[in-house]
């Protein structure tokens, strides 16, 4: 079982890179801002968050951090600081989700790549401990 986890690590450390790379580069290029029109059954608390952050820019600057952890993730050599960066990113979406928007089927895809980001930050628990506790 060891030897198959470093394997399974940089698999799970290359899906989450390309995920997280592509929906940046979708906030940046791909994807306008939503308009969300007065027949949207979305919880209007969700509509008037997202149409502030993409007003003001903050999306792009997520789409930023994500495309940069993104590219830190497919690396091994980087991949702990890949994770560390996108932590927040995924972790504040999550909530974001799970606290106003509120439907099941966000919640899941939001968790994956959160439970995802987790079990790579605890496979590196060797690496980060000392930061922690002050020694290897």
């Amino acid at each position: 079982m060891k030897p198959l986890l470093p394997i399974l690590m940089a698999l799970l450390g290359a899906a989450l890179g390309v995920f997280f790379a592509y929906k940046g580069v979708d906030k940046h290029f791909l994807s306008p801002c939503k308009v969300y029109g007065p027949d949207s059954t979305l919880p209007q608390d969700y509509m008037n968050l997202m149409t502030a952050l993409c007003g003001s820019g903050f999306t792009k600057i997520v789409g930023f951090f994500e495309v940069l952890a993104g590219l830190l993730l497919v690396f091994p050599r980087t991949r702990l600081l890949g994770t560390i960066l996108i932590m927040p990113v995924i972790g504040t979406i999550f909530l974001f989700h799970l606290l106003i928007d509120n439907r099941p089927d966000e919640l899941i895809e939001t968790g994956i790549p959160l439970a995802a980001t987790v079990l790579i930050l605890l496979s590196h628990y060797k690496d980060w401990r000392f930061m922690l506790f002050g020694r290897r």
